[in-house]
């Protein structure tokens, strides 16, 4: 097989404090959805999200459309390009604030879990925010970690967990060393794909691109800027960035960097590239 590339947007929906017309973001949001063509959108605050997705849709061809994966209503969703999945299954869990599916990619054996997040508010004191943070490690871990083992008889099937790709809008800044979490995320086995903020964002900076198991050699994620100016209509700077999934069998189920020579110069530069190979995944559970 292949190496399969998946380009990944991640995008707060909400205006700054509620400023600003929600059409207006809603065309922005189209026009950055053309711009970086993402395979798997990762959405907070899915402001006025039916209609975000009809108009999104509206003019796509068939393949290229995008599926609502999962939804939790006025926190978190999941979108993912049509031509992209051969089955999906979203998931419920008491976990608040996150959307989760569990997707089979098109054409490859392989299965990722996939999570939106909207963390707790600002006013929300911190210690509480890392509590939700935590348990919401946990469950995807413990997700991932059931579905690697599951009634496979295979040796792999038994080893692997579940590739999780998590994203959103934290509402606080998961890195910063307050002693409080930072060392937890990779005791927990999450790698934080790191980015420098904009100028206008880099006190608040809080929005992510997690994955686990951890990832090695990978570059900063993309902040998605407008030509001249941010995108101000946004409370938040839309990230991007892409991951390159290889064949276990290619590398010995090893983390492997990616070869400058064969990349694009200007594909490169456009994006980030984080190189992943993951062993085959069991199938999505029928019920």
């Amino acid at each position: 097989m292949a190496d399969l590339n998946l380009k990944i947007l991640t995008i707060n929906l909400k205006g700054p404090s509620g400023i600003g017309k929600p059409d207006k973001r809603r065309t922005t949001f189209i026009e950055i959805v053309e711009d970086v063509k993402p395979d798997i959108i990762l959405v907070s605050e899915p402001s006025g999200f039916k209609k975000t997705v009809t108009d999104l849709n509206k003019d796509r061809e068939s393949g290229q459309k995008f599926i609502t994966a999962a939804f939790t209503k006025n926190h978190a969703a999941v979108l993912v390009k049509e031509n992209l999945i051969q089955d999906k299954k979203e998931l419920e869990t008491e976990t608040e604030r996150v959307a989760i599916s569990k997707i089979k990619l098109k054409g490859t054996s392989k299965t990722f879990l996939v999570a939106a997040y909207h963390g707790k508010y600002t006013s929300v004191k911190k210690p509480a925010k890392v509590k939700a943070t935590q348990e919401l490690f946990e469950v995807l871990k413990s997700i991932a970690s059931d579905a690697g083992n599951g009634s496979g008889t295979s040796q792999i099937k038994q080893q692997a967990p579940m590739t999780v790709l998590l994203g959103g809008d934290f509402n606080y800044n998961i890195e910063k060393d307050e002693g409080v979490l930072v060392d937890d995320i990779a005791s927990y086995g999450y790698a934080v794909w790191p980015y420098q903020a904009s100028e206008r964002r880099k006190r608040l900076k809080k929005d992510f691109i997690l994955s686990y198991p951890t990832l090695a050699g990978y570059e900063e994620v993309t902040v998605l800027l407008d030509k001249t100016t941010p995108y101000k209509c946004y409370d938040h700077d839309p990230l991007f960035a892409s991951l390159t999934v290889r064949p276990a069998q290619s590398a010995e189920g090893n983390v492997t960097e990616p070869n400058e020579e064969q990349q694009d110069p200007t594909e490169k530069s456009q994006k980030s590239r984080h190189v992943l190979c993951v062993q085959d995944c069991m199938e999505l559970e029928e019920k």
